[in-house]
C-alpha cells in the first residue's frame, strides 16, 4: 500500500472513532466528590494550603517519616508499608497534585515545584521540623530536591525506584509504545483492563496486583479533567540538574531498587549513589521485584527501611569521594 494512501486511511479511521468522543466530558470520568465519597476513610484528613485542598494521613508515633508516592498512584499505595512502619514512626503521607483526593490547583500551577511547595506547607501546618523522607518514582524527585534544600531538617532519605535522571526520547519511561491506533486509544480511553495490564507488568516478583489496587488506580485516573491537568504538568516539567541537587543532600540515604523494574533501569541506582557526593549512602537491589516493590513485598521492604531508619545499617554506609570522581574524569 502506498504510504500516502495508508496515512489517509489511518486518518479517516481515527476520525470516525473520534466522533463519539466529541462531547466535552467523557462518560466514564468521576468527579472529585465522587472519588472522595468512595475512597476517603477514617484516617483521611484535609487541609487547604495556599488554595489547594490537600488530602493526607498522619498515623503512628515516634520519629516523623514522610512518604511521597509515584505518578498515577496516590497515598493509598503506601497502605501496607505505612501500617508496618507506623509501629515505630509517625508516618505522614499526602496526595500530590492530580493524585488521589487532593483538590485542583486554582491557578493552574501543575508542576514539580508546586508539589515541593505543598510539601513544605504541609510540614509547616503539622509543625514537623525534623523528619525522614521516602520517595518513589516521581515522588523521589520531590524527595531528593527537598532534601537538598533542607539539609538541616531531613534526617534520613530513602529513594526507591527513583525517577529524576535526564532522559532522551529512547529512555523516557512515558514514551509511546505500539501502533499509532493503539497509542491513541490508550491515551483517550484508559480502561480498567489497561490499568490491570500496566500494574501486572510492573509486578515481577511472582505476585499479582490486588484487585483493590487495580480498581482504585483505574478510578483515580479517570478523574474529571485529569488528563488536562496532566498535560499542564508535563509541559511544566524540567529534569533540571539532578547531579547538582543530589550533591547537596547531606542526610544518610538508602537507594533501593527492583531489578525487574521495566520503567527505570536498576543501573540508574548506581548513578544516584555516584552523585551523592555529600551524603553517606547504601544501595539495596531486589533481584525479582519491580517498580512497585513496596506493594509486592511490604514485609521485606518495611524491614529494610526500618533497619535503615533506625541506624542498623550505618556501618555499611559509604560516601562517594570527590577525589575518586576527579581521578575517573582525568583518564
Amino acid at each position: 500500500m502506498y504510504p500516502s494512501l495508508q496515512a489517509s486511511l489511518w486518518g479517516l479511521l481515527l476520525g470516525l472513532i473520534a466522533i463519539p468522543w466529541a462531547s466535552a466530558k467523557a462518560p466514564y470520568e468521576l468527579s472529585l466528590s465522587q472519588l472522595e465519597a468512595r475512597y476517603a476513610d477514617a484516617a483521611s484528613q484535609f487541609v487547604t494550603l495556599d488554595g489547594v485542598r490537600v488530602h493526607y494521613k498522619d498515623e503512628g508515633s515516634g520519629p516523623a517519616l514522610v512518604m511521597l508516592h509515584a505518578s498515577f498512584l496516590n497515598l493509598h499505595a503506601w497502605d501496607a508499608l505505612a501500617e508496618r512502619l507506623s509501629r515505630s514512626h509517625r508516618v505522614v503521607r499526602l496526595d500530590m497534585l492530580m493524585a488521589g483526593l487532593t483538590g485542583n490547583e486554582p491557578m493552574g500551577n501543575y508542576s514539580m515545584e508546586r508539589n515541593l511547595e505543598l510539601l513544605e506547607l504541609l510540614l509547616g501546618h503539622l509543625k514537623i521540623d525534623s523528619y525522614s523522607l521516602v520517595g518513589t518514582s516521581s515522588g523521589a524527585i520531590v524527595a531528593f530536591r527537598h532534601a537538598a534544600a533542607h539539609a538541616d531538617k531531613v534526617q534520613r532519605l530513602i529513594l526507591i525506584n527513583a525517577a529524576g535522571m535526564p532522559r532522551t526520547a529512547a529512555t523516557d519511561p512515558n514514551r509511546a509504545r505500539g501502533s499509532a491506533l493503539s497509542q491513541w486509544i490508550r491515551a483517550r480511553y484508559q480502561s480498567k483492563g489497561y490499568w490491570r495490564d500496566s500494574l501486572v507488568g510492573q509486578f515481577t516478583g511472582g505476585t499479582v496486583p490486588p484487585e483493590t489496587l487495580i480498581q482504585r488506580t483505574y478510578d483515580m485516573n479517570r478523574r474529571e479533567d485529569g488528563k488536562t491537568y496532566a498535560k499542564k504538568f508535563m509541559r511544566n516539567f524540567r529534569t533540571g540538574d539532578p547531579e547538582a541537587e543530589l550533591a547537596k543532600v547531606r542526610a544518610p540515604t538508602l537507594i533501593a531498587w527492583g531489578m525487574g523494574n521495566i520503567t527505570v533501569s536498576h543501573l540508574e541506582a548506581n548513578v544516584f549513589q555516584l552523585w551523592l557526593t555529600g551524603a553517606p549512602s547504601m544501595l539495596i537491589k531486589y533481584p525479582k521485584l519491580g517498580h512497585y516493590a513496596y506493594i509486592e513485598e511490604p514485609d521485606l521492604i518495611a524491614k529494610d527501611f526500618e533497619d535503615f531508619l533506625l541506624g542498623r545499617h550505618d556501618d555499611e554506609l559509604r560516601i562517594t569521594q570527590r577525589a575518586n570522581l576527579n581521578e575517573v574524569s582525568d583518564h
